[in-house]
């Protein structure tokens, strides 16, 4: 199934074909995992603890460093 690289709840574009990848739904490193990321990334944001640059750039760059990259995990 095709999931988003920048995620939606960090402003990211929902139709734009460079915006969507296939995301694994077994192993360890599942889009399960990530939608948990996201939120994380997203609360933080909210919160004012990360910028939303900074929130992108992580996922965007390795969703599954994203977390301690931006220090919230």
């Amino acid at each position: 199934m095709a999931r988003h690289t920048l995620p939606l709840e960090l402003g990211g574009a929902p139709r734009d074909p460079g915006n969507l990848w296939p995301e694994p739904y077994s192993g360890t490193k599942t889009a399960y995992t990530k939608d948990g990321t996201e939120t994380k990334l997203k609360n933080a944001v909210c919160a004012g603890t990360v910028t939303l640059s900074a929130a992108r750039n992580a996922i965007k760059t390795n969703w599954t460093t994203a977390l301690q990259v931006t220090g919230i995990g």
